[in-house]
């Protein structure tokens, strides 16, 4: 069983993603046979090809970065980053914070000259795009929820760079949604404000796992939050969903 960081605190049932096992193979005089043992993900049963040699099951690298939402590519050596979504390729060079200090300019008290309205437009913003997505590929529009959106606000404000579980769970609860809910996370540098909700969706989207879980037909209720702080933006989603509960709870 994996533990997924990115789709948490959901328990769904006949859910099954990614490809169906085929074929066989051979190597070093071992013979590698599909295996039907059922594989989980946060309590949720996905398919993943997966093979069975010498008594042990072995599946690839690249595709539980796919159901577990970190990336997995090669550069001189196979490079693990569990803090960021799955692409299969080495990212990018991001910007540093200095040279961005026109689009987001830091206090004297360490954090942006954002303010709660600026944010809260940002958040609407960001609310409005996931549902575009939704439309898009077939789920119906999630409905803001003011518990969620209390809750995303308040673990944004944390400034993870990667999920924690069970204070994301107890933080949803604390804000008094009963259900359990999706996750999704993403912090970026140096992204003008204006920019974030759109490089926000658009890091989901690139992301299996994040992306299943903007658009799972199971949820429907959504809360955004927010952070923008010395130059980084915290971005969460919560979707939640009445059919599912939340262990914390």
């Amino acid at each position: 069983m994996m533990k997924n960081g990115k789709n948490i605190c959901m328990i769904l049932t006949g859910m099954a993603l990614g490809a169906s096992l085929t074929g066989g193979a051979v190597a070093s005089g071992l013979v590698a046979n599909p295996t039907w043992n059922p594989i989980f993900v946060d309590g949720v049963q996905v398919e993943m090809e997966a093979y069975r040699i010498g008594g042990n099951n072995y599946v690839k690298l690249r595709d539980i970065g796919e159901k577990v939402g970190f990336n997995v590519y090669w550069d001189n050596g196979v490079q693990v980053d569990s803090d960021a979504p799955y692409t299969g390729e080495k990212p990018e060079e991001e910007k540093t914070i200095t040279e961005v200090t026109e689009e987001v300019r830091p206090n004297e008290k360490g954090t942006t000259e954002q303010t709660s309205a600026d944010i809260s437009e940002l958040r609407d913003e960001m609310i409005q795009l996931i549902n575009e997505v939704r439309r898009e590929n077939g789920a119906a529009e999630l409905t803001v929820n003011q518990s969620l959106m209390d809750a995303a606000q308040e673990c944004s404000g944390m400034l993870f760079t990667s999920h924690k579980n069970k204070i994301e769970c107890e933080t949803v609860a604390a804000h008094g949604y009963p259900y359990g809910f999706g996750s999704n996370l993403t912090v970026m540098v140096g992204v003008s404000p204006a920019q974030i909700p759109q490089k926000a969706v658009e890091n989901w989207v690139k992301s299996s796992g994040h992306f299943q879980t903007m658009i799972n037909p199971i949820c429907d209720s959504i809360g955004v939050g927010i952070t923008i702080d010395n130059g980084r933006a915290f971005c969460y989603m919560f979707a939640g969903a009445e059919a599912t509960y939340n262990p914390y709870n």
